[in-house]
């Protein structure tokens, strides 16, 4: 795996587009998890909300790593999960940015 430096402002910028991607994914899990309880009928079936958000959890844990050895990688997913838009990568060096989308498009 490749090593990248990052300067300040690169930092900043990578911070921001991570962190508006956190709160837009935990955004989407806190609407289904109220869709989920306004169809509830049973209020036995409270239970499967609970299962829905511990398996987001572990999801969320595993895919959230600001660790700048690791960070392009992630933020390439979450680009590829619709969590980040090509803008918010303004200001991050052109090799980071080419890396990022190539690992959107990776299946």
């Amino acid at each position: 795996m490749r090593e990248y430096k990052w300067s300040r402002s690169e930092k900043i910028v990578a911070r921001r587009a991570y962190d508006g991607a956190y709160r837009k994914e935990c955004t989407e899990i806190l609407n289904k998890a109220k869709e989920m309880l306004s169809k509830m009928g049973d209020p036995k079936e409270i239970w499967k909300v609970e299962d829905y958000l511990d398996g987001k959890r572990e999801e969320i844990d595993a895919k959230y790593d600001y660790r700048y050895s690791v960070l392009v990688r992630v933020l390439g997913r979450l680009m590829r999960e619709g969590f980040i838009e090509d803008s918010e990568l303004q200001g991050l060096d052109q090799d980071k940015i080419d890396n990022i989308k190539r690992i959107r498009y990776r299946i």
